[in-house]
């Protein structure tokens, strides 16, 4: 009988690889990579370890099932995004490979989102889910490869746990827009038990796998184009492709062909990169001209990389937005160029003892460089999301070096334990707590603003989010003080106009509109307002102008094309109207209102069926849809058929009480029905909403006069005549 060999422990196994020797890290024992028994863990403690992980992400993030969508990108990537909105099909797939949208090449990302349209619609709590299926899919395969790289069981699970449940990783896992972020992470992850296997048994498909998921994480977010070096890093530890404690011209050629190896994931980094510079630029989110000096980005840089650091020991005062101070003091500066400049000397004085903290300190530093602002990118100093991968070098460094503390010092393994335990509980809780600050846009930006980091980008989101919700003064006062903080602000301007506008003070909107475009002359979003405004005051040729404008800025732009369709209609060039409308509706099959206004088109040129065939197809895509139930209902009701006329029209209101159309054709149907009282009351209902709706204005002049009421009838008369004659004569 053969004599049965002694199995290897993982901690101290040394396999060849590839023509490199894998060594273990030094820090590792093997009571680290056992169980207290001396044998190998079982399947069990290793599942047992992955659920836990599954179930803290679950206990942490499962409330964000009951959250919304916020104003802060996730506009971009979602709730105003037609491509996303249509799912996936073969034409959104193309678009997500070509579009520059969002200024990223994140195919992956657009088609995940596109996935969740399909199986969610729009409702937000299903997008977050997904986002916490990938964080924990991500902390598990960070155990797991982790623990095949290092061999140490414990360590390796402690990381993937502060990795699950650190605070600073609530931004990317409760913000819908930040989808890019935990999908990227899950391919590094991939790629790193990839490698694990690669280093260990070599091989052109392993190698394969792990350029494969690299390129799935670059699809996702540029952020990982950094892996290379960091799978450089492993070589050194815990890998010991490249063993420090060697002569330094024997670690310089090992190091040198370890670099060749990784040549093809390096040009993929290069792609990466040049293309984000590419979208960047073009879209003008890059301080090329430098408006912030270089010295001031490097003293920023210097105080971002110790900040971080706090955050990661002391998470608190967290933010959706840092805003950028105009300048660091020097002593920040100078007091964290010293304090990096130390940690870097103790790591490097360790390198051949305790290889992880050099490996964990460069890890950390070079996978936050692309992000640490040097090139200026948006107008925050920081964000909390760009930890959420360079963070795993600070964990190894913490993870391990207690290791070696406990190694040393052989206290309690239960003290050990009840202290890990403990840390991570407070971690989780402090992680649930900033979970629920990324509920809605509100609690997301008053939060921000009560933490002291106030900014002109909280105050206009929460005057966005007072919009949303009707609170027009409170709207104001945030959006005059983001102005006050940022004069030159953009976006307050046109959420003050939208302001104005709901309110129905439309000279107020065009004030600030014009000022939006003296700062930004080609923004087609103000010119498309000012071209909406003035034809809805009766001045066609003013509209036109500025929505040609518009049009030649950006061609495809369906609001647009779909406002030139309104104002050729009701100039009564039908033609001219279809060929705009149709455009729209080329670029966006999706979008209700062309559909609804062909429909309005084909009714006033007298083509019926052709108008319900419209407005049904609109119901189709959105049973809600006002507008189109309350043409049906005037179609109905001129065909004489008052009563389905009402049942649509009480309808459309019972959707939007605000719904202008309808709540004047219902007055007309209670007109025809001789409830004239009542048909009153529908008539001043819509002056309520529009006091200048000439329509209902006549109407209630007319039904004035049929309950005897002359005076006040002539009065309404005359005004509906002064206003016709205003709008005509062009005053």
């Amino acid at each position: 009988m053969a004599k049965k060999q002694p199995r290897r422990k993982a901690a101290t196994a040394f396999e060849k690889t590839g023509g490199a020797t894998v060594a273990p890290p030094a820090a590792v024992r093997p009571s680290l990579g056992a169980s207290p028994g001396g044998h190998p863990h079982t399947r069990l403690v290793l599942a047992t370890v992955c659920v836990g992980l599954v179930v803290a992400c679950i206990a942490i993030y499962g409330q964000t099932i009951s959250h919304g969508f916020v104003n802060y990108d996730d506009d971009l990537y979602v709730t105003d995004n037609a491509d996303v909105q249509t799912g996936l099909t073969l034409k959104s797939v193309g678009w997500a490979f070509v579009t520059e949208k969002a200024l990223y090449f994140h195919p992956l990302t657009w088609m995940s989102l596109m996935l969740d349209h399909d199986l969610y619609g729009m409702h937000a709590g299903g997008y977050h889910v997904t986002n916490l299926i990938l964080h924990a899919a991500s902390s598990v395969l960070l155990f797991l490869a982790l623990r095949l790289l290092t061999g140490a069981f414990w360590p390796s699970a402690a990381v993937a746990a502060l990795f699950a449940v650190h605070p600073l990783n609530v931004e990317s896992v409760a913000w819908v827009a930040e989808r890019k972020g935990v999908l990227s992470a899950f391919f590094w992850m991939l790629a790193l038990g990839a490698y694990g296997r690669y280093a260990r048994r070599g091989g052109v498909l392993r190698y394969a796998a792990v350029a494969a998921a690299f390129l799935g994480g670059l699809m996702s977010k540029p952020m990982v184009l950094t892996l290379p070096c960091a799978l450089l890093l492993l070589d050194c530890w815990p890998l010991g492709r490249v063993s420090l404690t060697e002569p330094w011209g024997v670690m310089a050629r090992k190091a040198a062909r370890l670099a060749l190896e990784k040549i093809p994931l390096f040009l993929l980094t290069a792609l990466s990169a040049l293309s984000t510079f590419v979208m960047q630029a073009r879209g003008h989110n890059i301080d090329v001209a430098g408006k912030v000096s270089l010295a001031t980005r490097y003293a920023n840089a210097m105080v971002v990389y110790v900040l971080y650091i706090l955050k990661t020991l002391w998470p608190s005062g967290l933010a959706a937005f840092y805003p950028y101070p105009a300048s660091r003091p020097l002593w920040q500066a100078g007091g964290a160029a010293l304090t990096l400049a130390a940690i870097s000397l103790l790591c490097l004085s360790q390198a051949r003892r305790r290889p992880y903290l050099i490996v964990g300190w460069l890890w950390y530093l070079g996978t936050l460089a692309p992000v640490i602002g040097l090139v200026r990118i948006g107008d925050f100093s920081h964000a909390d999301r760009y930890t959420y991968l360079p963070s795993l070098g600070l964990y190894f460094m913490a993870v391990w070096g207690i290791a070696d503390l406990v190694a040393a010092w052989k206290p309690p393994k239960r003290a050990v334990a009840a202290a890990a335990g403990a840390a991570l509980a407070a971690l989780a809780l402090c992680s649930g707590i900033q979970t629920g600050h990324w509920h809605d846009s509100k609690a997301l930006f008053s939060h921000a603003v009560n933490v002291g980091q106030e900014s002109y980008l909280a105050h206009n989101n929460l005057g966005v989010f007072a919009i949303g919700e009707e609170h027009y003064d409170e709207a104001r006062a945030s959006l005059v003080k983001a102005l006050d903080l940022n004069p030159t602000y953009v976006p307050a301007l046109g959420n003050l106009s939208k302001c104005a506008l709901d309110q129905g003070f439309n000279d107020e909107a065009k004030t600030y509109l014009k000022k939006e475009l003296e700062l930004r002359p080609d923004s087609v979003k103000a010119l498309n307002s000012l071209g909406k405004i003035a034809a809805e005051q009766g001045h066609p040729e003013e509209a036109r102008t500025y929505l040609i404008k518009a049009l030649s800025l950006d061609p495809k732009d369906v609001e647009v094309l779909y406002n030139l369709g309104v104002v050729a209609r009701d100039e009564k060039r039908y033609d001219e109207a279809k060929v705009y409308l149709n455009k729209a509706l080329d670029l966006d099959p999706g979008y209700f209102k062309a559909l609804n206004n062909l429909g309005v088109t084909a009714m006033e040129q007298g083509h019926r069926d052709e108008a319900v065939t419209c407005f049904k197809r609109v119901l189709e895509l959105n049973p809600d849809h006002a507008n189109a139930l309350s043409n049906l209902g005037k179609l109905a009701m001129d065909d004489k058929r008052l009563d389905e006329a009402a049942t649509y029209l009480k309808k459309a209101l019972d959707l939007d009480p605000k719904c202008i159309p309808a709540r004047h054709n219902l007055g007309l149907c209670l007109l025809n029905q001789g409830q004239y009282e009542e048909a009153q009351t529908q008539f001043r209902k819509a002056l309520e909403i529009n006091p200048q709706y000439v329509r209902s204005m006549k109407a209630l002049g007319e039904v004035l006069a049929r309950l005897g009421r002359r005076e006040e009838s002539d009065s309404y008369i005359r005004e509906a005549a002064e206003l016709e004659q205003g709008r005509t004569t062009g005053k």
